[in-house]
């Protein structure tokens, strides 16, 4: 799950690309560092060889997690980028809908305790998706594409920045504590993940 939401992050927050391009253009280039059949099988593979791994798949299937992910499908933030980038020729709502469908969690309308020996295992799977996906290389290029006052992905880059109240809300919700506190509680390092977001967005 976690590698979909270091890439859901790049999607939704890092959308780039040279002067006069559009969105879908932009993202395009952006997804050629996300090589998602590698990352699938790398993750495939552990959660059928690695109890660990696979006990945190469990959980990312459960009401729990869906009760967190209901949280974030329905903050009228994402809400207004979806309809942003949508208008635009990229839909996120599909793109959460296809991880909804692999976890059974409620799919997005349009109308819209101490460690567990898991840690080494899910961060050894972390490790390898991030060697084939070259997470720094996309964030690098989106940054250039932010920069440019002509980039969609800038405008959409702003646009999520101007709302970081809405989405920082997110974290302190009931729903999403009792989801992260089981995560840490795996080994998962839900705070770096969280630590990116800001940083990137500047909310530190």
């Amino acid at each position: 799950m976690w590698m979909y939401i270091d890439k859901f992050i790049i999607l939704l927050a890092l959308f780039g690309a040279a002067f006069g391009q559009n969105l879908r253009a932009e993202v395009d280039q952006l997804t050629a560092f996300l090589n998602m059949d590698q990352v699938r099988a790398i993750y495939e593979r552990y959660v059928q060889t690695d109890a660990q791994v696979g006990e945190i798949w469990s959980f990312l299937q459960s009401a729990e997690t869906d009760a967190a992910w209901r949280v974030l499908i329905t903050t009228p933030e994402l809400i207004e980028i979806s309809a942003f980038s949508e208008a635009r020729g990229v839909s996120i709502r599909d793109y959460l809908n296809g991880i909804a469908a692999m976890l059974g969690l409620t799919p997005i309308t349009r109308s819209v305790s101490a460690k567990s020996p898991a840690s080494r295992s899910w961060n050894a799977m972390m490790d390898e998706i991030r060697a084939v996906t070259d997470l720094p290389g996309a964030e690098a290029l989106a940054r250039t594409f932010i920069a440019n006052p002509a980039s969609e992905f800038g405008q959409l880059y702003f646009y999520t920045q101007a709302r970081r109240s809405g989405f920082t809300s997110i974290i302190t919700n009931p729903d999403v504590t009792r989801f992260s506190a089981q995560l840490r509680a795996f080994g998962v390092d839900v705070d770096q993940i969280i630590s990116r977001f800001q940083a990137f967005f500047g909310w530190a």
